[in-house]
Parts: C-alpha cells; sequence; structure tokens
C-alpha cells in the first residue's frame, strides 16, 4: 500500500478526486481514506501544515499500515528565476532548512537532510514526461514559515541550491527514513518568489496546482 500525504483541503480533494475511495476512517484525531489509483492501493491523509503534525501524520501511517512508499504531495513556492506557476519540483533531497543545532555542533548542525528515494524520483520523472508537465528536480526545503522576501534571502545563503519551500516535506522525510519506508516529496508551484505578483499568484493558483499534482500522482502509479 501506498501511503500519501496532503496539508491542504485543496490537496486532499485533488487526490480524492482520482481516487476509487473504498472507506474514510478517523484515525488517532486523523482522517485517512482508503482506495485506489490506477488499481494501485492507496490511503491518503491529510495531515495539516507545518512539520509537527506532518511528523504525527507520516508517524501514523507508518505503523498503521505496512507501506510500499509514502508520497507527500501539494502546493509551494518556488525559488528559482527559470521557474514558473505550475511546474513540478521532485525531490532528490529533503532539507528541514530551519533546523540549527550550530552553536553546539558549527557547520553540521545547520539543517537535517534527508534522500528522496532514487526509484520513486524516477518514475516520478518519467510521469512528469509522459503528462507533459514542465518539471524541476532538486532540493525541497522545509520551514514552519510562509516564505517572504527576509526568509528567502535566508534560506538562499544557506542552501542556494533548493528549488522550493514549504512546510511538511522536511519531517516526512525524516519519519519515513526512521521507518525504512521509500520516500518522495512532490510539490506544484503556486507562486515563484522572483515573480513580481506573486500574492496573486498565490491565491488564484493554489487550487490549480493541487491539481496539477494530483494529475502527476495519477501517471505515476500507471507506472
Amino acid at each position: 500500500m501506498i501511503g500519501i500525504l496532503a496539508a491542504m483541503d485543496t490537496e486532499v480533494e485533488a487526490i480524492k478526486n482520482i481516487m476509487e475511495i473504498k472507506k474514510e476512517e478517523l484515525y488517532q484525531g486523523m482522517n485517512f481514506t482508503y482506495g485506489t489509483i490506477e488499481n494501485k492501493e492507496v490511503v491518503l491523509c491529510k495531515c495539516g501544515v507545518g512539520k509537527c503534525l506532518a511528523s504525527m501524520s507520516a508517524t501514523l501511517l507508518c505503523t498503521k499500515e505496512k507501506l510500499s512508499a509514502l508520497i507527500n504531495v501539494g502546493v509551494a513556492g518556488g525559488l528559482k528565476e527559470d521557474q514558473n506557476v505550475l511546474d513540478i519540483v521532485i525531490s532528490d533531497k529533503i532539507v528541514q532548512a530551519d533546523y540549527d543545532t550550530s552553536p553546539i555542533d558549527g557547520d553540521d548542525g545547520i539543517g537535517l537532510v534527508f534522500e528522496a528515494d532514487e526509484k520513486l524520483k524516477e518514475t516520478c520523472i518519467e510521469a512528469a514526461k509522459k503528462a507533459k508537465i514542465t518539471y524541476h528536480v532538486g532540493t525541497i526545503a522545509s520551514q514552519d514559515i510562509f516564505m517572504a522576501r527576509k526568509e528567502y534571502d535566508r534560506l538562499m545563503t544557506k542552501f542556494a541550491d533548493s528549488a522550493c519551500s514549504e512546510m511538511e516535506g522536511g519531517a516526512i522525510g525524516q519519519i519515513a527514513h526512521v521507518f525504512n519506508v521509500p520516500v518522495l516529496i512532490v510539490r506544484s508551484l503556486s507562486d515563484v518568489v522572483d515573480h513580481h505578483d506573486n500574492p496573486m499568484e498565490f491565491t488564484t493558483y493554489a487550487q490549480i496546482a493541487s491539481k496539477q499534482a494530483a494529475t502527476l500522482i495519477k501517471e505515476m502509479m500507471r507506472s
């Protein structure tokens, strides 16, 4: 069974719309939706926003079900000039960018980094090509911060290779590695930090970006 985590209602509903739903269950305060996507058994959970809720939801999924993979899908803010709204970012690494124990650990205490599963990454790349979705492969940076200019400057100083910023993937990556479950973080860009119309972009495109991410997940399941 494949576990899918999404933070917001718009992201969850986009996934539900591509599922054949079998049942829904409330477990430890979290909503689990069971069903299939392209005949693959999946369980979908709305984790809520932020690393704390994301880690709790991922732990519940990994303890309740025997997962063959854990995928976190949703929207994010792009960080590169060559990106556009509705592009997809596929993780090769996931970093908790606001983790900092450098006063006692030096540079080794800046950020917690986790590798995405190579097979899932390659499957996602092929799915993006088949769906004709523009994609980028790179580091997904997680912080309990909604990105603005000063936070952007701080993040890129520490993690210059970050391709997008969001609030859950780093925690999910860590839990997946603890449970030895292959993990992938996939984000559809609802806004891009260097674009001047960002405030309008997020409110306008978050729902469309969620549907784009769901389209990619459906194509992945076909593979």
